[in-house]
């Protein structure tokens, strides 16, 4: 996935919602110019501040990561209906959308085809020695992690947990505060289920 596509998405999300950039960035709390430089592709936006645009355009964060959306130039009362497809239920290695935010050191890649079923599914990567804190999600939510490789720092209300590869844990997401890669040698790399899909 390219910062352009974002981009595209974000713009695309922004005219369906009837907002102008201005209007977008007031509410992030973003500049109206950095606005419109990550609608054009031009610069870079960073985990945090996706999170934000996410949030103010309510939608979720893989939502930039969905296959196919629709035309971000075409208007959209005038965007085209979508045509009936069979549903693909395999998500091939090669194929699967991938979100890269080097600032963080995280990568998320959407598991499943899209998010309009009743939950979804992701593979996270965070390099050695970084992590993000996590946001409330905008509805109640179930998570579900399993750490494939590496040391995954699970931090909730009710305290900090270090996952190795194999370990698993489950809880309510608006108990999520923090995921931290647990070493400083190896990145950790884990699968992560949510329901409803809300990330």
């Amino acid at each position: 996935m390219t910062y352009a596509t974002i981009g595209q998405r974000i713009k695309q999300r922004r005219l369906e919602m009837g907002l102008s950039g201005r209007e977008l960035a007031r509410r992030t709390g973003l500049s109206a110019s950095f606005v419109s430089q990550v609608e054009r592709g031009k610069t870079r936006i960073s985990l945090e501040s996706l999170r934000l645009v996410a949030e103010t355009l309510d939608v979720s964060l893989l939502h930039f990561l969905a296959e196919e959306p629709p035309s971000p130039d075409a208007p959209p009362s005038e965007a085209p209906a979508a045509k009936p497809q069979r549903y693909e239920a395999v998500v091939r290695a090669g194929g699967r959308p991938q979100l890269t935010f080097p600032d963080s050191g995280v990568t998320y890649e959407l598991l499943t085809r899209d998010l309009s079923r009743q939950m979804e599914a992701l593979c996270g990567r965070l390099a050695p020695g970084t992590g993000n804190v996590a946001r409330r999600l905008r509805t109640p939510t179930e998570e579900f992690i399993y750490v494939l490789s590496g040391a995954l720092t699970v931090g909730l209300t009710s305290g900090a947990y270090r996952l190795n590869p194999g370990d698993a844990i489950y809880f309510e997401g608006h108990e999520l505060e923090q995921l931290a890669c647990a070493a400083t040698d190896e990145e950790a790399v884990w699968i992560s289920v949510i329901t409803p899909p809300a990330f």
